[in-house]
């Protein structure tokens, strides 16, 4: 028994590995391209519904493609909007290996294993790049080549089956099949994985066509199951991305019902007819169904996208997080016009910048209960600047001119110092509350938490105001500390020689964090244009 179950699990086991290879190796060697293409096709659904059909095929992989989308949805690149629909097509790119499957690719996959394993052999994996690409080729063949493993082992065990008794079994227990293919979805993680099993089953006559069609409808569930669960764990947008695909799954049921109650009532296979003009071959006829399954929900799911989305958005509405992260000004329409874009991202900044004081809130005691932790406000803060630098970038990439360009350039080095700042501060928060603990080091904490609020509300003043002379004397305000900050320490330790270590340790870092936020804060306000006339400084860190 043991050796009849042998090549098949050994093929089996080849086939698993050449999907882990390709998941793991495709993305990293699409991603920056990937995340490009999704930014600028989103705009229209159609052409969204191609990139996402386009990555489906070149990844295999949807949940690859819905984690880029939530990555550019949460850092403000995209609208959500314009992104939803790219991973609900990439279903229908996914079906792609479903329907290879059904080819006969050996010669191709030994191939492919080949000239992997030569180049893998003789080094020739100089880059990431490179090695990514080799692997993808690699788990290729190896997919391919473990299908041809179980078909060609599955003989023995199909034999065996058929003595038993436990095809006929199966074949009159069609719910049987059913949780099969949902149990196998739910394990592997992926219906195209479980579809695939299905082709490769009824090609060499383990199952019959109908018996696959039920392994295809329970992966669908099975893979329905997985992005609810994966929805579970998320919130606020990224839930909504994954709550869409769970539309989609529940919609292609809707559409494939009608059907199948038709051939219960009829006793006429439609789906093996229809699937019957574009191939002969059973295998051939169950991707196809599968990819039908899955263009259907995606087709539903944009007809209806506007109720969709509306419904989704009531289940699970963003959080504070996710509406602090969204730029309010970028609007990709002004990049036609450069000096309005350098606008916008003028008014961004200036937002941003108002979030800059409140990240002290809840370490000053007259501001009292703040409504949202300095994290939250740290990790807006920083998405919102990444959306401004590439924003900015694409701003440079149309026909600026000179004084819009020096503009932009300015506005780059600011942007980049905002977001600095943002981490400079919450890492601040974080030492003052440990000096906190004890008295000595917490009173100088408190008096640079006050000193840096008054210090970044000058900061804004200095943004807003079109006089030089503010700017000038915002400029004095932040002027070096270092000096002070060390007589500081040293008057603290003079007061309190018996300070703990970690009191010592927390005092230390907090100074230096407020040298670099005043620094930081200095080099923006140097940056507004017109500049003050000032002295030029070297960089410090």
């Amino acid at each position: 028994m043991i050796e009849t179950i042998a090549p098949f699990l050994a093929g089996l086991g080849l086939f698993f590995c050449g999907v882990h290879f390709i998941a793991a190796n495709v993305t990293p060697l699409v991603g920056r391209r990937l995340r490009t293409v999704v930014m600028r096709v989103s705009e229209r659904p159609v052409l969204a519904a191609i990139a996402g059909i386009v990555a489906g095929m070149i990844t295999q992989s949807s949940n690859a493609i819905i984690f880029v989308v939530i990555g550019l949805v949460s850092g403000g690149i995209i609208d959500k909007r314009r992104a939803f629909l790219i991973p609900t097509w990439s279903q229908i790119g996914s079906a792609m290996l479903v329907i290879l499957v059904a080819i006969d690719l050996r010669v191709a996959a030994s191939y492919a294993v080949a000239l992997a394993g030569f180049a893998i052999y003789f080094g020739l994996m100089r880059n990431d790049r490179t090695r990514h690409a080799i692997h993808t080729l690699l788990g290729a063949g190896l997919l391919f080549l473990g299908l041809e493993m179980v078909k060609t082992g599955s003989g023995p065990i199909r034999d065996l089956l058929i003595a038993d008794g436990a095809v006929q079994y199966a074949a009159k227990a069609p719910p049987l099949m059913f949780l099969f293919g949902t149990g196998l979805t739910v394990l592997c993680q992926s219906a195209t994985v479980t579809s695939a099993i299905a082709v490769a089953a009824v090609n060499i006559g383990l199952i019959d066509f109908s018996a696959a069609l039920l392994l295809v409808y329970g992966a669908n569930l099975g893979s329905l199951f997985n992005y609810y669960l994966l929805a579970v764990s998320m919130s606020g947008e990224g839930r909504q991305i994954v709550l869409l695909q769970v539309a989609q799954k529940v919609l292609g049921f809707v559409g494939i019902l009608p059907v199948v109650v038709a051939e219960i009532v009829t006793g006429r296979p439609f789906f093996e007819l229809a699937a019957s003009v574009f191939t002969s071959t059973v295998g051939g006829k169950v991707a196809l169904i599968f990819l039908y399954y899955q263009a259907i929900g995606a087709l539903l799911c944009t007809v209806g996208f506007a109720l969709l989305v509306a419904l989704i958005e009531r289940l699970s509405p963003p959080t504070k997080l996710q509406e602090l992260s969204r730029p309010a000004f970028l609007v990709d329409e002004a990049l036609v016009e450069p000096a309005l874009a350098v606008e916008l991202v003028g008014r961004e900044e200036r937002r941003l910048l108002d979030l800059l004081p409140t990240m002290l809130d809840d370490m000053r005691a007259d501001a009292g209960e703040s409504a949202v932790s300095s994290d939250v406000l740290k990790s807006a803060g920083i998405s919102v600047s990444r959306a401004m630098a590439a924003y900015l970038e694409a701003i440079l990439g149309a026909d600026v001119e000179r004084s819009d360009r020096e503009r932009v350039i300015r506005l780059q080095h600011r942007t980049a110092n905002i977001g600095a700042l943002f981490e400079a501060l919450d890492n601040f928060t974080a030492a003052s509350r440990t000096a906190r603990q004890w008295p000595s080091s917490g009173r100088v904490a408190e008096q640079m938490v006050e000193a840096l609020h008054a210090l970044l509300s000058a900061l804004i003043d200095a943004v807003t105001s079109d006089d030089p002379a503010d700017r000038e004397l915002v400029l004095a305000l932040l002027g070096h500390r270092d000096e002070l900050m060390e007589r500081i320490r040293q008057r603290v330790l003079r007061e309190d020689p018996g300070m703990p270590p970690a009191a010592q340790e927390a005092l230390f870092t907090a100074t230096m964090l407020f040298e670099r936020i005043v620094w930081l804060a200095r080099q923006t306000t140097m940056l507004l244009v017109p500049a003050a006339p000032v002295a030029n400084e070297a960089p410090r860190t």
